[in-house]
């Protein structure tokens, strides 16, 4: 075998190496997100906003919506989790040319009235993130539709706390719900999000999505 036969073979016995890899490798995953199999249409439901105005599915067709369900009281992951996608939200949306919004969905309306919704959102500075509410009949099948859940103390009097869940529904442009952005776990620590691992997962997410 000549040189410039053996440099060919050596070429593509490295392409095929190469090839494999990547093959073997499969398309990029993840980390924290859960991308469903089959999108999950929402039906319609029926909250009221910061402004005291009825929205239903319509407000969520044509845009990204990340979703997360709290409460205004609520003394760390909700402010926490909030303030993050409010400074990730620019990030997000240089991703993709469909607006994102950001959802906050009160769970606790007894004390969360849209006055009380309008001034906690308006901490964030963001105009993308708005925030709603209903009263529970009809709240919690809207809730149960993202794969969310909330838990209220039967006793509501003076300071209570309300059990949430500290994940953030995708819903799409279709208004399905197509991804969970799961939290990290850390001992001694609150649940959040993690900021670059959420940055990382959203175009992987949306791939799969619009796929």
């Amino acid at each position: 075998m000549n040189k410039y036969a053996l440099w060919v073979v050596l070429v593509l016995a490295l392409l095929a190496g190469v090839w494999l890899s990547q093959m073997q490798a499969g398309p990029k995953q993840p980390q924290q997100a859960v991308v469903y199999p089959k999108a999950r249409p929402l039906t319609e439901f029926s909250l009221l906003d910061q402004q005291g105005q009825p929205a239903g599915l319509e407000a969520l067709r044509g845009q990204w919506t990340l979703v997360f369900v709290g409460y205004t009281s609520c003394p760390d992951i909700c402010p926490l989790t909030m303030a993050k996608l409010a400074g990730l939200q620019p990030k997000l949306q240089q991703m993709t040319s469909t607006p994102v919004q950001v959802w906050f969905v009160s769970v606790d309306p007894k004390r969360d009235t849209p006055t009380q919704l309008a001034q906690y959102v308006q901490h964030f500075n963001q105009p993308a993130l708005k925030a709603f509410t209903a009263d529970h009949p009809a709240l919690f099948p809207f809730v149960r539709q993202l794969g969310l859940m909330y838990a209220i103390p039967q006793q509501q009097e003076g300071h209570y706390l309300v059990d949430h869940s500290a994940s953030i529904a995708l819903i799409s442009p279709k208004a399905d719900v197509v991804a969970m952005f799961k939290p990290e776990m850390k001992a001694g620590q609150p649940p959040l999000v993690n900021s670059d691992i959420l940055l990382a997962d959203f175009p992987l997410v949306l791939e799969r999505s619009e796929g």
